[in-house]
Order: structure tokens, then C-alpha cells, then sequence
């Protein structure tokens, strides 16, 4: 059986996540030329929203992994190569695929 093969890396980093932007954390970095109570009032769009949470990278990866299983990729190994985390999966080369793989 001829198979096909696909190597997909992921970063690794042990930063905390993105947090959503407040008009706090915008003032602090002008120094305070600003104040918070300023920056809410004049960019509302951006502050006034509740920006939703990013999901958990365990069901990023999970959703990620379940859109490759239905492209028929199957995961056979995982390896860390320095900061990435390498994934290696594997699907059967279809008679069609030969044919334009060749």
C-alpha cells in the first residue's frame, strides 16, 4: 500500500495567555499620558465589548486533530524537536492520488 504523509509542528511556549485588552493595561503602556477613564470613553469599540476568552490550547488542538481524522490523516507519532512539537500523520494514497502524485 502506497501511503501519504504529513508533518505538522507546533510551537511551544509556556507564556501565559493572551488576555483581552483593558483600558488599564493601555494607559500603563503610555506611561499614563492617558488615563484608563479616557481610553474606555474614546475607543469604546475596543473596550467597551466582552471579548471572549481564547478556548483551552487542549481543545484547539483537539478540534484541529478531529478536522485531520476527517480528511482521513491518521496520527502515528509525536516528537519535540528543540521548542516544537512535531506531528506526523499518515493516510492511505488513494488510486486517483497516485495517478497526479506520480
Amino acid at each position: 500500500m502506497n501511503w501519504e504523509y504529513r508533518v505538522v509542528h507546533i510551537n511551544i511556549a509556556n507564556d501565559p495567555p493572551p488576555q483581552p485588552p483593558t483600558p488599564e493595561a493601555a494607559s500603563e503602556r503610555l506611561g499614563g499620558a492617558l488615563s484608563p477613564e479616557f481610553i474606555a470613553r474614546e475607543f469604546p469599540e475596543v473596550y467597551a465589548q466582552k471579548v471572549p476568552l481564547p478556548q483551552h490550547p487542549a481543545a484547539q488542538l483537539q478540534h484541529f486533530l478531529n478536522l485531520l481524522g476527517q480528511q482521513r490523516w491518521e496520527l502515528t507519532q509525536t516528537a519535540q524537536v528543540g521548542p516544537l512539537l512535531m506531528f506526523f500523520f499518515k493516510r492511505p494514497l488513494l488510486p486517483a492520488e497516485k495517478a497526479t502524485a506520480g
